[in-house]
């Protein structure tokens, strides 16, 4: 499969890779190694051996437990599946995530979904070990793919989560939460794809109308509350995800490259 912004994929939903984006010292994400995506579960077979193909070694699904049972993933055998539902709704057989016993409690106001995502102790570990299994993907040529149901707004929440700890710039990770609502909106897919690889990106993206813009702001709230609650990405890192310097310099080592 060529490099790409959206990933021709059959049956998928909102399928992207990350690779490409530059850090603010000048590094790039290796391609092949993060994707992120929608709905997994009507991926037809051709689909699978396209991502067996691409190297695809663990997939966090970032769904309710009912929603992963109500539309399983359709995945490679050999891919190594996680559940680690974002959103509190209780803990079942179908997640990964070990059970919670302290009060679930948000503080400074911050009732906005988003901050919740970033602030809440359920959602801050299944980030945790989503976090652990990125650090595990470390073998060469093998991708680490994380979704929900649309790929917009828990994978919107990760994605910024893991962007901004490779040292990825603000303003470059909300262009990609945006490319979202392009995906919905653009009918040719394979257009799309074109003008991504366009050095006029940045053009592009400015002619999207307001509505994107302001749906944007939903990610700005993620960061406030971050910086609010923890001042700055190390901040939150080290003390909401329990990653040591040695752990993010680790992650960078595996996912970014030299441009």
């Amino acid at each position: 499969m060529k490099q790409e912004r959206i990933l021709d994929v059959p049956s998928s939903v909102n399928l992207r890779e990350l690779g490409g984006y530059k850090t603010r010292d000048g590094r790039i994400i290796r391609w092949h190694k993060l994707l992120r995506s929608g709905d997994m579960s009507r991926l037809s077979n051709k689909a699978e051996k396209q991502l067996l193909g691409y190297g695809l070694n663990y997939v966090i699904d970032l769904r309710s437990p009912f929603e992963s049972k109500m539309s399983p993933d359709r995945l490679p055998k050999r891919t190594i599946y996680r559940s680690y539902p974002v959103y509190p709704l209780g803990n079942s057989e179908s997640s990964d995530l070990p059970v919670i016993d302290e009060d679930d409690t948000v503080e400074n106001n911050f009732s906005e979904p988003y901050a919740i995502m970033i602030l809440s102790k359920h959602s801050q570990l299944a980030f945790r070990m989503m976090f652990a299994d990125l650090l595990a993907n470390d073998e060469k040529g093998r991708s680490l793919l994380f979704h929900c149901a649309a790929g917009k707004d828990r994978t919107g929440v990760a994605g910024f989560l893991i962007l901004a700890a490779l040292g990825i710039d603000y303003q470059v990770i909300k262009r990609d939460y945006l490319l979202t609502n392009l995906v919905y909106e653009t009918v040719n897919q394979a257009d799309l794809r074109k003008k991504l690889q366009s050095d006029n990106l940045m053009d592009f993206i400015n002619e999207m109308n307001s509505s994107f813009y302001v749906q944007g702001r939903s990610l700005d709230t993620a960061r406030q509350a971050l910086i609010t609650n923890y001042g700055n990405v190390r901040g939150y890192m080290h003390d909401a995800m329990q990653l040591s310097d040695k752990d993010l310099s680790d992650l960078q080592r595996i996912y970014l490259k030299r441009g």
